[in-house]
């Protein structure tokens, strides 16, 4: 019986969460260098996650320190997948004026990317 009451007792004091309940991870952006001709930092792209809508004004190129698989979601829903190679460099040109992405990494694999924008 006493058991049974501390097993209750266990479970019902919150220490039985399930995963849905902890905090989700975030994408982060780690400042790697900044001057007067380029700026840099690491995005780390946890899995099933999302950055808010943004856009690239700047000629970049991309190192993928950990690649996967990144979706970019336009406004207007349109989807592109860009498959980053792990250890390769990806070279990307300003974005359209006016035009703006999300991020989506919904893959079951973190990505890691260095960015170096020139100014």
């Amino acid at each position: 019986m006493r058991r049974v009451i501390l097993v209750l007792l266990f479970v019902g004091s919150g220490f039985s969460r399930t995963y849905t309940d902890q905090a989700r991870p975030e994408m982060q952006r780690v400042p790697q260098f900044d001057n007067d001709r380029a700026t840099s930092w690491k995005s780390i792209i946890p899995p099933h996650t999302e950055s808010t809508m943004h856009r690239h004004d700047r000629f970049r190129s991309v190192i993928a320190i950990v690649g996967g698989d990144l979706k970019t979601v336009a406004p207007d829903g349109k989807a592109t997948v860009t498959h980053y190679e792990s250890g390769k460099s990806y070279w990307f040109a300003p974005m359209a004026a006016g035009e703006t992405h999300k991020d989506v990494n919904d893959t079951d694999k973190t990505i890691e990317l260095i960015v170096v924008e020139i100014k």
